[in-house]
């Protein structure tokens, strides 16, 4: 029986599972003469494409000296590409040929897969370059190089590539962001084979970046290839039992899940148990057997597992604490391309956490994980670019990366926005844009923009003066504890701008900005009243609140009435709670007002 016509010619357009077949095919002699050669050929041109088996096969010829001469180097080359994605064999067959010679050190293997991808065009090569400049191995971190291999790569039929192409799509890695976009190319490469690409695509239906979130679409992705015998589906339907992904959390299946994945050779599944053992979820809990499974992923390169660990030390749960083996954990993680690791890595870095204080490693890892997509890395980044620290500064650079992280709705960045359009600072400057900004902003219930809005009314900057506004704004902001739209509410109700002029309230609101430390307020309070102000911190609350409470604060009257009804902060007493709770109700307290109600003796 000849081999059939459309294996044929779909291996020969390219198609990456047909191209593996047609290898098996001449090696097995099915349907034809076996012939070394020529399946060597096939299972050589589906590894370029990104084939898993394909590249493990290939690395057992070099080994072997199978249809080519031996060549142990090229051997671990391709083994460590089928072990990345989980196959076991290829796992073990690296560790044997590693145990018995050293790997390559990071710059020959980038010189290697360099020579490879100029040479001869390999888009295997070119792929696996591309991962060497996303996560600086070998080379510089370069986010515009990855994604210009990654391209490359994928544009001559690598899926790996074309996945991990995608992911820079979405996450603005080197390229314009656009998660729609990315979203349709990991679905097209996990049409194609790559099975990252169809982890990547449930992990976008369970977020909700690049698609409508739908965690039960994301759940049966993940079933279907653990239907298949797939070891990252495996571990993903683990997940998602696990933390009730959609579906109900069962952690009994969780802990299957996880032992098939981890029988399987992913290591995620060996973290997944980990997790398991750690807080006996599906089986009997034992934190040391978890320890153990969580310290062995780590050690392999589970990045999730990484950072657990660190977490662990930072903490001091389970194990010591210890900032230093925290600090080392986070790193190693960072190294290996984790957004969040290398954000965190940045902060240490930034704080001296662990490590010597280093701002301008600190932008290194901030500027790595805001490639990546990590939002708050890209506002960290962002403030270095407009501050110059650590970094030279730049603020036009500093405006584009606030603007990222501000899409996706971080409100200190949009703040940060705001600022740089009122003050023309990486941007042209626009005060009428700053004020919308500030104003949406305020709606929010950011204490910042709520005194800019308010200050702009009083003093009719980019807009006409408005007292009765400004007073509006300033009581927002002193509502939500900023401590400057406290003394301003304080000051327009002693003056009467903007609203009715009353000395208690006026006394009120000075009173809660000495508080929080504002000096000329304390100065005002005491002045009028004769009372001496402690800033909070310098008393204890109940203190804090009776003070304020003395001074007509209604709220604090509210309060002094629960700790007297229950004995908090001070002795238990209930006449005491009903004259405060009575004081509150009088200034129209509703709280206050069904405190005595509820107190009310039974008829």
């Amino acid at each position: 029986m000849p081999i059939p016509q459309e294996v044929l010619d779909k291996a020969g357009a390219g198609d990456i599972s047909s191209c593996f077949e047609l290898g098996q095919i001449y090696a097995m002699g099915k349907d034809t003469d076996a012939d070394e050669a020529l399946a060597f050929q096939w299972y050589m041109k589906a590894a370029v494409l990104g084939h898993p088996l394909a590249e493990y096969v290939v690395g057992k010829c070099y080994e072997s000296g199978i249809a080519v001469e031996k060549n142990p180097q090229e051997a671990s080359i391709w083994y460590s590409k089928a072990a990345m994605k989980n196959v076991k064999e290829a796992q073990r067959a690296l560790g044997r040929i590693l145990d018995n010679s050293k790997g390559p050190s990071d710059k020959p293997l980038f010189d290697y897969y360099k020579k490879k991808a100029d040479e001869e065009n390999c888009p295997s090569s070119k792929y696996m370059l591309g991962y060497l400049y996303d996560i600086g191995v070998g080379t510089d971190f370069n986010a515009a190089e990855a994604y210009r291999m990654y391209s490359e790569a994928a544009a001559e039929g690598n899926v790996d590539a074309l996945c991990r192409k995608a992911m820079c799509v979405i996450r603005g890695t080197g390229t314009e962001r656009d998660r729609a976009k990315g979203f349709e190319m990991l679905a097209e490469a996990y049409a194609k084979g790559s099975v990252c690409a169809g982890c990547e695509m449930a992990r976008c239906y369970e977020q909700g970046i690049g698609v409508n979130r739908n965690p039960a679409k994301a759940f049966e992705i993940y079933s279907q290839m653990a239907d298949k015998g797939i070891s990252l589906g495996q571990y993903n339907l683990g997940r998602c039992y696990m933390d009730g992904v959609g579906t109900a959390k069962e952690p009994v299946f969780a802990h299957s899940w996880f032992t098939v994945a981890a029988s399987n050779g992913c290591i995620g599944g060996e973290y997944g148990l980990a997790r398991c053992y750690m807080g006996g979820v599906g089986v009997d809990r034992d934190k040391e057997k978890g320890l153990t499974m969580l310290e062995n992923a780590a050690e392999k390169g589970e990045t999730d597992a990484m950072i657990m660990l660190a977490q662990l030390y930072s903490k001091g749960s389970i194990v010591k604490k210890n900032a230093n083996t925290s600090g080392t954990w986070y790193r190693r993680a960072a190294a290996m391309g984790d957004p969040y690791a290398e954000f965190l890595v940045a902060e240490n870095y930034s704080t001296g956490t662990g490590v010597r204080a280093d701002p301008a490693k600190a932008a290194q890892y901030y500027e790595r994980a805001a490639e990546h997509g990590h939002v708050a890395a890209c506002h960290a980044l962002g403030n270095m670019y407009l501050s110059g620290n650590g970094i030279k500064r730049d603020e036009a650079k500093g405006f584009a990366w606030c603007s990222r992280s501000a899409d996706d709705g971080y409100m200190k960045s949009q703040f940060v926005l705001a600022e740089c359009y009122a003050k023309g600072r990486g941007v042209k400057k626009d005060f009428g844009r700053a004020i919308s900004l500030h104003k949406v902003l305020g709606e929010k219930g950011f204490g910042k923009s709520q005194l800019f809005v308010a200050e702009c009314y009083m003093e009719g900057r980019g807009v006409e003066a408005d007292e009765k506004t400004a007073f509006v704004w300033f009581l927002k902001g002193a509502e939500n504890n900023n401590v400057i739209c406290q003394y301003y509410t304080g000051y327009c109700y002693a003056t009467g701008a903007g609203v009715e002029s009353d000395p208690a309230k006026a006394i009120m609101w000075y009173t809660r900005a000495a508080e929080n430390g504002h000096v000329l307020s304390k100065q005002i309070v005491e002045n009028l009243t004769g009372k001496k102000i402690l800033p909070k911190g310098e008393t204890t609350p109940f203190e804090s609140y009776l003070a304020s409470a003395g001074n007509g604060d209604p709220e604090a009257m509210f309060i002094v009435g629960r700790c007297f009804e229950d004995g908090i902060g001070t002795d238990k007493n209930e006449q005491e709670a009903v004259e405060w709770y009575d004081k509150a109700a009088t200034l129209g307290h509703s709280g206050a007002k069904k405190a005595l109600l509820r107190m009310k003796p039974a008829e």
